[in-house]
């Protein structure tokens, strides 16, 4: 007999995350004072919000089609992208905002030009958890 593994619960993955955000910003409090610490979280912070386009980039490229994405979507996706870089560069913003706006409007068109190089592509069925 084969064991199965126990599905995770929603109320104990909801109490770990509880536990995770307040840990996360008693750290964050405690260590406001920490220069180093304070600017490595705002460079993940920016950098995770450049990375949001990765694993739609990693998608098409394995299903070698974009059917079913919402192009419009993305085309404003990457005008505010391009909008909010601009202000960036324009302002003088810390450099780690600049560096990855340009990293974000990278991927907008990245995704824009398999866009235009799949087209023609049917879809591909995928599998559940790409």
């Amino acid at each position: 007999m084969t064991a199965m593994a126990e599905r995770p619960r929603p109320k104990s993955y909801l109490d770990f995350m509880l536990v995770v955000w307040v840990v996360g910003a008693a750290v964050t409090y405690l260590m406001l004072s920490v220069t180093w610490f304070m600017e490595t979280i705002g460079f993940l912070a920016v950098f995770t919000e450049a990375m949001l386009g990765a694993p739609q980039f990693l998608r098409n490229y394995k299903n070698k089609s974009t059917h079913g994405m919402s192009i419009c979507m993305v085309i404003m996706w990457t005008a505010g992208d391009m909008f909010k870089t601009g202000y960036f560069i324009l302002r003088h913003a810390p450099t780690q905002f600049w560096i990855c706006g340009t990293l974000q409007v990278s991927l907008d068109l990245a995704i824009l030009l398999q866009v235009y190089i799949y087209r023609k592509n049917p879809p591909r069925s995928s599998h559940r958890g790409d």
